[in-house]
C-alpha cells in the first residue's frame, strides 16, 4: 500500500482564507506536524490535507501545457489540458537534515524531479523558483489536498511526453493559455488568472 506525506489540516486552515491560487513567498508548513499514511485513508480524511508538489515549466517566459489523454487512470481528467507537474509526495521522497529532521522542501523537490523525471523529456532544469499555494475546499477532493506551486526554468524548449498518459501540446505565454479557458483542471485555471 503506498504511504504518502501529509499535515494536519489544521495547519493549512490557519494560513490559507481563500480557495484559490495563493501567490506567497512564506512557508505555511510546520514540520513537526508532517505525517506519513496509507493513502486509501487520506484520500477521504479531511484532518489531514496531502502536499502535492505542483511545478510550472518555463522557458523565457513561455509555460509548458499539456492534455491528460484517456490513457490515464483519473476519468475526470480525461481531455483536460494542466500547466502542473507532479503528484502525491511518497513515503521514499523524503529528505531529513542532518539531525535527522524532515527537510520539506528538499522533500518536495525530490519528489517533483521524481514525477517529471517519469512523465517527461526535458532539458536541465537551470532554476527554481516557490510561487505560492493552490487550494480548492469546494469539493470533498479538494479539501484533502494542498498544492505546493512552483516555477522551475529549463535550459531549452525541448520537452516531450514519457507516458502515454499525457500529451505535451508545447510552451506558451500567459494569454495564450488564458485562451484554453474552460478546458483547464482546476488548480491550473486557478494559477493562469493569478500569475
Amino acid at each position: 500500500m503506498q504511504h504518502i506525506i501529509c499535515t494536519e489540516s489544521g495547519i493549512v486552515d490557519k494560513e490559507i482564507k481563500t480557495d484559490g491560487f495563493i501567490k506567497t513567498e512564506k512557508n505555511i508548513f510546520d514540520v513537526n506536524k508532517i505525517w506519513v499514511g496509507p493513502r486509501p485513508t487520506l484520500e477521504t480524511n479531511e484532518n489531514f490535507k496531502q502536499i502535492i508538489p505542483y511545478i510550472l515549466l518555463s522557458y523565457q517566459g513561455k509555460i509548458a501545457l499539456y492534455q491528460r489523454t484517456k490513457k490515464g487512470g483519473e476519468g475526470r481528467l480525461h481531455n483536460m489540458h494542466s500547466i502542473g507537474f507532479g503528484g502525491h509526495m511518497d513515503a521514499f521522497d523524503l529528505a531529513y537534515n542532518g539531525d535527522g529532521e524532515i527537510n520539506l522542501d528538499k522533500t518536495i523537490e525530490n519528489s517533483g524531479q521524481r514525477e517529471i523525471d517519469e512523465e517527461l523529456i526535458v532539458s536541465e532544469i537551470v532554476s527554481k523558483k516557490h510561487l505560492g499555494y493552490i487550494y480548492d475546499g469546494s469539493n470533498p477532493v479538494g479539501r484533502v489536498h494542498i498544492g505546493v506551486v512552483e516555477q522551475w526554468e529549463l535550459s531549452s524548449d525541448a520537452i516531450k511526453s514519457n507516458e502515454d498518459e499525457i500529451h505535451v501540446v508545447g510552451l506558451f505565454t500567459i494569454d495564450e493559455l488564458k485562451t484554453y479557458n474552460g478546458e483547464m483542471e482546476n488548480w491550473s485555471s486557478h494559477i493562469i488568472k493569478g500569475l
